[in-house]
């Protein structure tokens, strides 16, 4: 005899189709245009199903920003482990952009639909741009010139800025990561970062006098800083 119950998803899948199916609504539609009822409508739940997950729309976005939350804390933890070397930050670099999720491009776009939602998390706390000061705090010294902190911020900034500029545009998303990639090259190449006479946890080395100004040759701009 067949048993005919449907089976029931485990919690943790549940709370991610949730996130997921919200988040796509929130690009879309706005967060103050998405209520409980659309996200359970495109769900196929109920509204009392949805809240035994998520009280609001608000604690929907803020378990979305807990995942990013998440996801930061592991590339401190693996920067905390690596040795001193000269190549630390654009290795970090390079992992942070390597490891772009489509969740997290889901939250990029988001971000960038519903810029007023951003800046009101901002200031309760939850400015995502302000979490990568620890990120930067590891890999540049304190003293260093703000050209330097700029430039490994933007390096962890990339993927955000090639997608605003891919804004109505097909560029389909391999290209645009990888466009983010070579940007993120050219923003941490040896010398970009580093200070006169300073040792940063990259332990790269600036002989006293020396400069880092761009030579005639070189071909880096400014990348948009928006969020990651």
């Amino acid at each position: 005899m067949t048993d005919s119950t449907p089976t029931r998803r485990p919690g943790s899948e549940t709370r991610a189709e949730i996130l997921r199916v919200a988040l796509e609504l929130f690009t879309s539609r706005g967060f103050e245009g998405t209520s409980i009822r659309d996200i359970s409508e495109a769900l196929g739940v109920t509204k009392s199903s949805l809240y035994y997950h998520f009280a609001s729309k608000e604690a929907i976005l803020r378990a979305l920003l807990d995942d990013r939350r998440s996801e930061l804390d592991e590339l401190l933890a693996w920067i905390d482990d690596q040795p001193p070397a000269p190549d630390l930050l654009q290795r970090a670099a390079l992992r942070w952009v390597d490891s772009t999720s489509a969740g997290r491009i889901r939250g990029m776009r988001f971000a960038h639909a519903n810029r007023p939602m951003m800046h009101k998390l901002a200031t309760e706390g939850g400015d995502i741009r302000s979490w990568f000061d620890e990120v930067v705090e590891r890999l540049v010294p304190a003293d260093a010139p703000w050209t330097e902190k700029l430039r490994a911020r933007m390096a962890f900034d990339t993927v955000s800025a090639a997608l605003f500029a891919a804004l109505g545009t097909d560029a389909p998303q391999d290209e645009v990561i990888a466009t983010a990639r070579a940007a993120t090259l050219a923003l941490t190449r040896p010398g970009a970062t580093t200070r006169s006479g300073a040792t940063t946890r990259s332990g790269a080395t600036t002989p006293p006098g020396a400069t880092n100004r761009p030579t005639p040759t070189d071909s880096t701009g400014p990348v948009d800083r928006l969020t990651r």
